[in-house]
């Protein structure tokens, strides 16, 4: 295939954007010019990222804050004009929601690629469907899969394709190291309870039960935003730092470097220490199916990703309000499920 200017659309949650990561760095080895259109919450990933040649932004988060707003068309209409000039071969929808469907429409790529099943009239921007080949029909498999298969449908190989992300900023260092207040250097885990899924998430009181029954033979970070800083005030470890509200995207990158084991039940740090290529990761699943987010071996190097779990009937229903209005969900995986897995993996 020859070389082409290839247009890649994200404008989720800043997992979604690095979902896309290892369909940019297959694009990028195949040879072709990749650029990147995005919204706030994923731009610090792609941002001089090496395998990007140029990032475009859509302001979708400050739009949605101000709505009504009627200069939405008009920021729009900027943003696809400067899409325009640029004449891609190809557009690829990674978005695939009501989100992207104004600029996979009208970008004025020559292919604008999407599966049939996108939802929010997205279908309607693209003008070529991958999936009406039957390799590409599955959608109930991992995100990365089904971005990856973009790639496949180009004849592009996907064997060597990974997470490649802008350089750690030494910044972030400096700071962190001087927040942290461990008086000894222990092997770290670092904590992300993700508070702000409300009910769906893993029960407040697992999380003070757990950190409470975590050996002193470790440093305890936790990470996450005022919500979570809540939580963690009521945490009691001997070595125990609480980082919640004080960490921007590079801040939590530097801490997942330094850490030994994530245990997590946000999603975004699960990508984000996934794609910084740490080996050992549990991720807790309450209400999202493990198979279509949580981290899994891209690259067969025996990485160990772990996804507890459940066996409720209703799991996984990937629902933000339960509909047996129980939440059964927040108190699986258990406690000691959780501590024995932690064992498990530092002792390895």
């Amino acid at each position: 295939m020859e070389k082409q200017r290839i247009l890649i659309i994200s404008l989720g949650e800043l997992k979604d954007t690095i979902f896309t990561l290892p369909l940019v760095t297959s694009l990028k080895r195949d040879g072709h010019i990749v650029d990147f259109l995005t919204a706030e919450k994923g731009f610090e990933i792609v941002n001089k990222n090496p395998c990007i040649d140029r990032v475009y932004l859509a302001a979708v988060e400050q739009w949605q804050k101000k709505m009504p707003y009627f200069g939405i068309f008009e920021d729009i209409k900027e943003v696809v004009n400067k899409l325009k000039k640029k004449n891609y071969d190809i557009a690829i929808d990674c978005q695939m929601s009501f989100r992207s469907f104004p600029f996979i429409s009208q970008c004025g790529a020559k292919k604008r690629l999407t599966y049939s099943t996108a939802k929010g009239f997205s279908a309607w921007g693209g003008n070529e469907f991958i999936d009406k080949k039957s390799d590409f029909k599955n959608v109930n498999t991992h995100k990365v899969e089904i971005n990856l298969n973009y790639a496949r449908y180009l004849n592009i190989e996907t064997k060597y394709a990974e997470f490649i992300l802008p350089e750690l900023k030494y910044p972030s260092k400096v700071k962190m190291d001087k927040f942290l207040n461990f008086s000894e250097e222990r092997p770290i885990i670092l904590l992300a309870p993700d508070m702000k899924q409300g009910e769906t998430g893993w029960h407040p009181k697992s999380w003070v039960n757990l950190v409470s029954n975590i050996s002193t033979k470790y440093n305890l970070v936790v990470v996450g935003d005022n919500q979570d800083n809540f939580l963690a005030t009521k945490m009691s470890h001997k070595n125990l730092s609480n980082m919640c509200g004080k960490t921007v995207l590079e801040d939590l990158r530097y801490l997942i470097s330094i850490s030994d084991l994530i245990v997590s039940n946000n999603l975004d740090t699960s990508a984000i220490a996934w794609a910084m290529n740490k080996e050992k990761i549990i991720t807790l699943s309450t209400n999202i199916t493990p198979g279509l987010y949580n981290p899994y071996d891209l690259t067969n190097k025996n990485a160990s990703y772990t996804s507890l779990t459940g066996e409720l009937a209703c799991q996984h229903c990937n629902n933000i309000i339960c509909q047996n209005g129980t939440y059964k969900c927040s108190h699986t995986p258990t406690v000691e499920t959780v501590l024995n897995t932690i064992s498990k993996e530092m002792n390895k």
